[in-house]
């Protein structure tokens, strides 16, 4: 009886050790981040008409009056139309593991030379800068250390300083228009500094986005 009194006894302790043993830790908490990227990306939207852009979003303009001078086209032509591609910064609060807003500012401009018809020597230039600052929402599917998947959209304003030279005449304006950016899937690969792409998007920053970022922990004093 005392043998079997002790084998029961045993066998209790010794499973409530290892119940102890395998219990899964709770998941850690998550601790509020302030979010930095730098990046450059391919193809960005070039708003000089909102409307028309809309079917043009991301393709190179072929538009025929994005001139500012009234000059007379049978004098020269327009050469191919390149650009910087688009230059940004971006600053996200990450509140919790799903949610983060903050700001987007995006750099880019769009350039072509003039050339005489006749001689196709260089008369002249079109260059069009911008300059974009929008609000960005983040919503993280996964964000798990050293990777996160996310989906990212963002609308505002942007100012557009164009130049226009052809031979002795030249133009300059500044005018408003339309920025955002919509990200349908995004990739982090890194824990404190990590690299980013954005590979489905759409907008200010271009068709496909590459960078780097940082991440600092957002200490709260209680």
């Amino acid at each position: 009886m005392k043998k079997k009194l002790f084998l029961f006894l045993f066998i209790g302790l010794f499973c409530k050790t290892n119940a102890q043993r395998w219990i899964i830790p709770e998941r850690s908490r998550f601790v509020p981040e302030h979010d930095f990227r730098f990046g450059i990306g391919y193809k960005p939207f070039e708003a000089a008409y909102a409307l028309k852009n809309i079917g043009d979003w991301g393709m190179d303009p072929l538009y025929e009056n994005i001139k500012l001078i009234d000059f007379d086209t049978k004098n020269y032509y327009s050469g191919a139309r390149y650009t910087t591609n688009a230059l940004f910064v971006e600053y996200i609060y990450q509140a919790n593991r799903w949610f983060g807003i903050g700001a987007s500012y995006t750099y880019f401009a769009y350039f072509n030379n003039y050339y005489d018809t006749s001689s196709d020597a260089y008369v002249g230039r079109n260059i069009a800068q911008h300059f974009s600052l929008y609000p960005t929402v983040r919503l993280s599917w996964i964000n798990n250390p050293g990777f996160s998947m996310y989906s990212a959209f963002g609308f505002g304003g942007r100012l557009v300083l164009e130049t226009d030279r052809l031979r002795s005449a030249s133009s300059t304006s500044l005018r408003n228009n339309i920025a955002g950016q919509i990200t349908l899937l995004g990739l982090t690969v890194g824990k404190k500094v990590y690299a980013f792409t954005d590979l489905s998007t759409l907008g200010t920053q271009g068709l496909l986005t590459v960078g780097i970022g940082y991440r600092l922990v957002s200490y709260h004093k209680r």
